[in-house]
């Protein structure tokens, strides 16, 4: 099993401001989002995320075909779109991510609500890109 985590951030200026370029003070929390990675037997990717009082808010697979991730889910919602979009990208910058024959289960766990804006995103989006060894900023 492979595990990564990733802190939230107190952030002293405008999100938006700073991925254009400002300068900006941000304070890492002890709150934060985990990653938990575990080798499968085919493959597809088996994607849970826990929210911060324990309960699974998304459940989700996804197909690993010819290189290829497909969208396996019943109800082809919003999260599972933007999994699939992240991931994608992610092979564009490491095309040998995701690329064996077999798959994994995947679990995120965020230790905060995400109506804090500690990052729920930012911290999905690092631990995913160390997983993949990519640079986060190139997802963005």
């Amino acid at each position: 099993m492979q595990g990564f985590f990733s802190n939230g951030k107190l952030l002293l200026t405008g999100e938006y401001l700073v991925l254009d370029g400002a300068l900006a003070l941000a304070v890492p929390t002890q709150f934060g989002q985990s990653l938990t990675i575990e080798i499968i037997g085919e493959p597809k990717l088996i994607w849970k995320s826990i929210n911060h009082e324990g309960d699974i808010w998304f459940e989700g697979a996804f197909l690993l075909q010819n290189n290829e991730i497909l969208n396996q889910v019943q109800d082809d919602n919003k999260v599972s779109k933007r999994i699939v979009q992240i991931l994608r990208a992610v092979k564009q910058l490491n095309p040998n991510f995701l690329n064996q024959e077999f798959g994994y289960k995947v679990t995120t766990k965020l230790d905060f609500p995400p109506f804090w804006g500690l990052g729920s995103s930012s911290t999905l989006i690092n631990n995913i890109a160390r997983w993949a060894k990519v640079d986060a900023y190139q997802l963005l």
